[in-house]
C-alpha cells in the first residue's frame, strides 16, 4: 500500500461569481439584455431642427453635451422618446414641452419618462433622460450650476 499525500490547497480554489445585491435577493445582472433606444428632437429659431439618439444599455442618457455647443437660450421647445428592445410587444414611450428660458434648468416628467435640460456658466445646454419605467422609488436630484 502506497501512501498518497494531497495537498489541499492545490486541489480546490475559489471561484468568483458575478452578482448584484438587491432588495428582493441576488440577481446575475447579464440577465438584463434589454436596450433603450433615447431620441430627441429639439426647435429652435436660431439652431432650427436637431436631432439626437443614442442606443445605451442603462436606463439613462445624456443626449445634449457640452462637445454639441448647443446655446440653452436657443432651445424653445423638444419632443424625446424612449425604445426598449428587445420586447415581445415594443415599448415606445414619448414626452414632449416647452423650455423655460426664465431659469438655468429646464425638467418635465411623466411616469416613465424623467427630461433634464440644464445651462451651464457658459450658457452651453446640457440634457439628461432618463427612462423611469415601473421604478418609482427613485429620486432624482440636479446638482447647483
Amino acid at each position: 500500500m502506497s501512501d498518497i499525500i494531497l495537498n489541499l490547497n492545490n486541489i480546490s480554489r475559489a471561484i468568483s461569481i458575478q452578482y448584484s445585491k438587491n432588495y428582493h435577493g441576488f440577481s446575475n445582472p447579464d440577465n438584463d439584455t434589454k436596450k433603450y433606444l433615447f431620441e430627441l428632437i429639439i426647435n429652435g429659431q436660431i439652431i432650427g431642427k436637431k436631432y439626437f439618439r443614442n442606443l445605451e444599455e442603462i436606463r439613462y442618457s445624456h443626449l445634449i453635451k457640452l462637445e454639441h455647443k448647443i446655446k440653452f437660450s436657443s432651445i424653445q421647445n423638444y419632443k424625446t422618446s424612449i425604445s426598449i428592445y428587445p420586447n415581445e410587444y415594443p415599448q415606445i414611450f414619448e414626452l414632449e414641452g416647452i423650455i423655460n428660458q426664465n431659469e438655468t434648468t429646464s425638467t418635465h416628467k411623466t411616469e416613465n419618462i424623467y427630461i433634464e435640460f440644464t445651462q451651464n456658466n457658459n450658457g452651453y445646454a446640457l440634457c439628461s433622460c432618463f427612462y423611469v419605467g415601473l421604478d418609482n422609488n427613485k429620486i432624482f436630484a440636479s446638482p447647483p450650476n
